[in-house]
């Protein structure tokens, strides 16, 4: 690869991010002045608004769309009653030890990826976490785990098939889409984890 390929790549990336910022601030400012809206009317709206035609973006928008549209119930619910569902993609496949059942997968910590500091996170506020293997475990495990919130990490496919299905069962969510998806070794923004990790508990 070129070092202007390399550059141009950065400069797109750059942009992208800026424009997940607008993305974020636009849905707040609509959210806020628009009634009854639906996550897909919402994000239809930015997406027109900013002139979005990219699919990644797209996806974003909409599951932000969702994530602005369920934070104040989100908020409602204390963080002991939430759990965070996060996927196995995001282990190191080569070095993760971590052995698995019907609940499953268990970080041991060992510091070959991501996980053992989102797990590490997670626990130091007080959240249950679980290591899943897709859409359909997940929503398994929310089934028998039975929280009251969900925060969820994952690509956009398994990302909409469990907001859309744990919406159903009345559960308010968040969710962080990978920041490079695949089957194995996978990427997502710590940083944005946090966040959605830190969201306050307004239920007192």
């Amino acid at each position: 690869m070129s070092h202007k390929q390399t550059s141009a790549e950065t400069i797109d990336e750059i942009q992208k991010i800026d424009i997940r910022s607008k993305i974020r601030q636009l849905l707040e400012t609509y959210e806020a002045t628009e009634q009854m809206l639906t996550p897909m009317e919402l994000a239809e709206k930015v997406k027109l608004e900013l002139e979005i035609e990219d699919e990644d973006l797209s996806n974003f928008a909409l599951i932000e769309a969702g994530n602005v549209l369920n934070q104040s119930a989100y908020e409602y619910v204390r963080q002991g009653d939430r759990i965070v569902l996060i996927p196995h993609c995001l282990r190191d496949a080569e070095k993760c030890i971590a052995p698995i059942d019907d609940e499953g997968y268990h970080c041991q910590k060992c510091g070959s990826c991501i996980i053992s500091e989102i797990t590490q996170a997670a626990e130091d506020r007080g959240i249950k976490w679980y290591m899943v293997g897709g859409g359909s475990h997940a929503i398994q495990i929310v089934k028998n785990a039975r929280p009251r919130a969900v925060f969820g990490i994952a690509c956009f496919d398994d990302a909409k098939l469990a907001v859309d299905k744990i919406g159903e069962y009345g559960i308010p969510t968040q969710a962080v889409l990978l920041s490079k998806a695949g089957c194995v070794n996978t990427e997502v923004d710590f940083d944005r984890v946090l966040v959605k990790l830190d969201i306050p508990d307004s239920s007192d």
